[in-house]
């Protein structure tokens, strides 16, 4: 299953560019369960980039709208559009280090992807 996450306002404060409580940890359970992540924004890629480094999180960053050298099976976004591809999951936006969005669990979003799969396909 290959699994991207939007950066601003998902991975990355939208205001402060603090990382989201437990991504990274969800980043990593992913990728040890054999899962493909990867990242996409409307933002600067390069500046998204650096940040992951800094971070110490591993993956490419994509422009969003762009034909992608993948198929995303999930979309993770606080603002999920009709165009992306997959299925597409909703988490609160994390704003700021003092303003964080809930930490984005890896069971419950597989669960949901597996849900939607095993209802709608």
């Amino acid at each position: 299953m290959h699994i991207i996450f939007d950066l601003s306002g998902t991975v990355f404060g939208a205001f402060d560019l603090s990382l989201r409580p437990g991504i990274r940890d969800t980043i990593e359970s992913l990728r040890a369960a054999g899962y493909r992540v990867e990242f996409w924004t409307n933002g600067r890629k390069e500046q998204y980039q650096d940040l992951l480094k800094v971070a110490g999180i591993d993956g490419s960053v994509f422009p969003k709208r762009t034909e992608l050298p993948f198929t995303p099976d999930v979309c993770v976004d606080d603002e999920p559009e009709e165009w992306m591809p997959g299925n597409r999951y909703k988490v609160d936006i994390h704003l700021a280090h003092d303003m964080p969005g809930s930490p984005i669990l890896v069971a419950e979003l597989l669960g949901v992807a597996a849900a939607r799969n095993f209802y709608w396909d």
